[in-house]
């Protein structure tokens, strides 16, 4: 089984490649979609990297809880305007929430 910490990568992961892909198919996206991505994975690398480690006092998993809350927002505000996406969308964002959650109480904990 994956700890909360495993979990959590692999959506970071998910998250940047979907925002990748969202900036490619929107030019005026692009920039700040590839941003977006740059943190996600920039996080990615540090929670795997050390799982319990900190930056400037903020645990990675603290950090990491943030990212996939905002990555939940943004799925939420589009599901919101795209109906084919919408049901699709509100699960990942529950996911996303639910794993953060997870990882801020307990990076190492097992999900069982």
């Amino acid at each position: 089984m994956p700890t909360h910490a495993e979990l959590a990568i692999r959506l970071l992961s998910d998250a940047a490649g979907f925002f990748r892909t969202l900036g490619s198919q929107t030019p005026e996206l692009d920039e700040q979609m590839t941003q977006n991505a740059d943190i996600f994975e920039q996080m990615a690398d540090m929670m795997e990297a050390d799982p319990t480690g900190s930056l400037q006092g903020t645990a990675f998993s603290e950090l990491t809880g943030n990212l996939l809350q905002d990555a939940a927002g943004f799925f939420r505000d589009l599901a919101e305007g795209n109906e084919p996406i919408k049901e699709q969308m509100l699960e990942n964002a529950n996911v996303f929430e639910q794993v953060g959650e997870l990882v801020r109480q307990n990076p190492l904990g097992i999900l069982e």
